[in-house]
């Protein structure tokens, strides 16, 4: 089975290598066609971390993201002990669950509807500035 999982994969390796080319014959976007024509520096990796480092917008969004995840991660992580800690009684394991699912199905839903009037209203309107 592993001899089989082994020739499929260095062949179809073989296959990207010879077939894929390094990049398409036309450049995919305007910004594409002009990048080869830059200095090496303007698109170098570090340089765009700094870029995003010097970004308020991306500041804001990296911080209120990780609050976001840590607070649901913390909350996740605990609810079975905060429910059997404050519900005497049988099937609280059950409840602890229940509340659980229903946090992850309301995110879930939250998420598409606040997509869906984000993308109505386009709100927010937020401009992102490229040093060129």
């Amino acid at each position: 089975m592993f001899y089989g999982t082994a020739a499929v994969s260095t062949l179809l390796f073989i296959l990207t290598v010879i077939v894929i080319r390094d990049r398409p014959p036309l450049p995919p976007s305007q910004a594409q066609a002009v990048l080869p024509c830059s200095p090496l520096e303007d698109y170098s990796y570090r340089q765009s971390i700094i870029n995003l480092v010097k970004n308020k917008a991306f500041i804001l969004l990296l911080i209120s993201y990780g609050i976001l995840t840590g607070a649901f991660y913390s909350v996740s992580t605990l609810l079975n002990q905060m429910i059997m800690s404050s519900y005497v009684g049988q099937d609280q394991e059950m409840n602890a669950g229940r509340i659980g699912l229903t946090l992850v199905i309301a995110g879930m839903v939250g998420s598409i509807l606040c997509g869906l009037w984000l993308d109505h209203t386009k709100t927010p309107d937020v401009q992102c500035h490229i040093n060129c």
